[in-house]
C-alpha cells in the first residue's frame, strides 16, 4: 500500500508540474506565428500591343456608330482586325446577320 502511495504521490506530482508548464508545452508544439495564405496569382495572357489609333470602322458600309463602337468593345478596332475575325465572333459582338457579317469582313479586307 505504501508503495502504491508513493506511485500515486510521484504520479501527481508529474501531473502537476506539467499542468503547471502546459503553456510552455503548448507554445513549443504550435508555431510562433501562423502562416500567411497562400493565393494562387493568376497572370493574364500577353496581349499583343493595340494600336493607338484606331481605324474608323463607319467607313465600312452597314457599320454605323453603334455597330462601331460594339465592335471596338469587342476588340476589334481596327480593318485588319476585323478582316481576320471570324464570322461568328463579328455576330456575337454586333448581333447582325451572318451574311452582313461576312460582307463586312470581305469589305475590311479590302481597306486595310
Amino acid at each position: 500500500m505504501k508503495k502504491l502511495a508513493r506511485f500515486l504521490g510521484v504520479l501527481g506530482g508529474v501531473a502537476a508540474v506539467v499542468w503547471a508548464m502546459r503553456e510552455r508545452f503548448v507554445s513549443i508544439a504550435a508555431p510562433r506565428e501562423p502562416e500567411p495564405p497562400t493565393f494562387r496569382v493568376v497572370t493574364p495572357p500577353s496581349q499583343p500591343p493595340r494600336p493607338q489609333d484606331p481605324d474608323d470602322l463607319t467607313a465600312v458600309n452597314g457599320i454605323g456608330p453603334v455597330f462601331a463602337r460594339r465592335l471596338m468593345e469587342g476588340g476589334i478596332s481596327t480593318f485588319s482586325d476585323l478582316a481576320t475575325a471570324e464570322t461568328a465572333r463579328v455576330i456575337e459582338l454586333t448581333g447582325v446577320t451572318d451574311q452582313k457579317a461576312a460582307d463586312w469582313i470581305q469589305q475590311a479586307s479590302t481597306l486595310r
